[in-house]
């Protein structure tokens, strides 16, 4: 990770401004590294990988050892897979056991603690912002219908699929390393000394859940504020702060900060995810560049950034026709989105919900998620046929390698959600709610508590 120090950096909750630029430190012990401006922190935190474990049905499940005629699912039921454990969820049943059907090699559960239970009996809304559904029917009545007859989300054990990862906010973070990190560990006690805190200061009654997830988030917050001030005060006369002369836990902090700023709410696609090698490729949903093409944008997102700067803005003469087609289909309306860090030098990826498009590929059978098919989405839009906004263009992408997805999920920066192929195929343009608090409490339960109040904090948005 590349963090640049560069002028004043805004910490957090906290008013508390500093400015940092790093020195040429290498601690191997902490395994946090700078050299020149920019700090560099390593992975050495995150914590051992679980195995992955996968969900299979009964069906697929021999009941007799010696039986090698197993029954497998067809590639075509998995959608309706989905949908049935979707509604094992709502209905309270756990799908989160080897006794419901896991067959997890480690014979237990991991240790690693979830903002609720997966599985357990949550009340799940059915919308929660009109105003983003209005927006949708006028971009895409098709998929606005697919939204209001049937949208669902809710929390996963492990990243699958044409299902999301959401990155958790600071508090949540330090709360679930409880046990983990200094830091949380620093949390642990203070809530354990606030147990008894009564509910009077409330403004009005709460459910359980609300005044639990309140209890932690507010603890959290003020933990991280007390920090930001340590760090603040760590500067020296330039404004500069060396991370290896903090103490312990205020180290834990900076560290999961510069981290969590990176992806701040960022909501990922799950298109790619290779069991055997941990391989996995997402794409950021809620990171819109730009919904009209310039001449530069357009060859960046048909060509590539690389190949632009190979051939110096020339435009290839076997490529000229489809290239001005391109131009001539997506030039009033565009939704092109940064994907990710990796790969933004190649030509952009096309995703949208189109089963018959030629050329296209769907990210994994029973999903209803597509990605490919350029060609017949160009001429589909000049026929009339297709809108522009049924696709969403993406430069660059998050590339894991050796299950780097895993880990991050397992260090609980990010949550794993199953969700309905509307929600992840739908636009993020101006929406009147942000897609990462519209995901979050279409969860329902603790996710959909901690929505909310991390909403508080932007005076930018009106609540529903």
């Amino acid at each position: 990770m590349k963090i640049l120090a560069l002028g004043i950096v805004c910490l957090h909750a906290s008013a508390t401004c500093f400015a940092f630029q790093s020195t040429d430190i290498c601690t191997v012990g902490r395994a946090t590294k700078a050299f020149g401006t920019s700090i560099f922190i390593s992975n050495g935190y995150t914590c051992g990988l679980r195995k992955y474990r996968r969900f299979y049905p009964f069906t697929q499940m021999s009941k007799n050892g010696d039986d090698d005629s197993d029954e497998y699912i067809e590639d075509a039921d998995l959608g309706d897979w989905r949908s049935f454990r979707k509604t094992l969820v709502d209905q309270g049943i756990s799908y989160d056991t080897t006794e419901d059907g896991y067959l997890d090699t480690d014979a237990e559960k991991s240790e690693t603690p979830t903002i609720s239970n997966t599985g357990s009996s949550t009340d799940r809304p059915k919308s929660v912002s009109k105003a983003n559904e209005e927006l949708l029917e006028k971009q895409s009545e098709t998929l606005a219908k697919e939204y209001k007859d049937g949208v669902w989300a809710h929390e996963a054990s492990f990243a699958e699929i044409g299902g999301l990862v959401v990155r958790m906010p600071l508090e949540a973070e330090i709360y679930k390393n409880k046990d983990k990190l200094i830091i949380g560990k620093e949390l642990t006690t203070r809530l354990q000394n606030n147990e008894d805190v009564s509910k009077k200061n409330l403004d009005e009654p709460i459910l359980p859940i609300a005044a639990q997830t309140l209890n932690w988030y507010q603890q959290a917050q003020v933990l991280i504020q007390e920090e930001m001030v340590v760090i603040a005060g760590s500067a020296n006369e330039k404004g500069e702060v060396d991370p290896t002369r903090l103490p312990a836990k205020t180290e834990d902090l900076l560290r999961l900060y510069l981290n969590n700023q990176e992806n701040w709410q960022s909501v990922c696609l799950v298109a790619e995810k290779d069991e055997s090698d941990g391989s996995a490729v997402t794409y950021t949903l809620n990171r819109p560049l730009t919904f009209s093409l310039t001449e530069n944008m357009a060859k960046m997102v048909f060509f590539g950034a690389m190949s632009n700067l190979i051939t110096d803005g020339r435009i290839p003469i076997s490529k000229t026709n489809q290239y001005s087609k391109f131009v001539r289909a997506f030039e009033k309306e565009c939704a092109i989105y940064i994907g990710g860090s990796n790969k933004q030098d190649k030509p952009a990826v096309i995703i949208h919900g189109i089963s018959n498009l030629e050329g296209a590929t769907e990210i994994s059978s029973g999903t209803g998620v597509y990605m490919g098919g350029l060609d017949a989405a160009i001429d589909g839009v000049l026929d009339g046929r297709y809108k522009p906004l049924d696709f969403r263009f993406f430069i660059g992408c998050n590339s894991y390698q050796k299950g780097g997805l895993d880990a991050a999920i397992i260090s609980n920066q990010y949550q794993p959600i199953a969700c309905a192929r509307s929600l992840a195929l739908k636009q993020c343009i101006q929406l009147p709610k942000p897609l990462w608090h519209e995901v979050m409490e279409m969860c329902g339960g603790e996710l959909m508590e901690v929505s909310r109040l991390e909403l508080k904090k932007r005076s930018d948005i009106n609540p529903e």
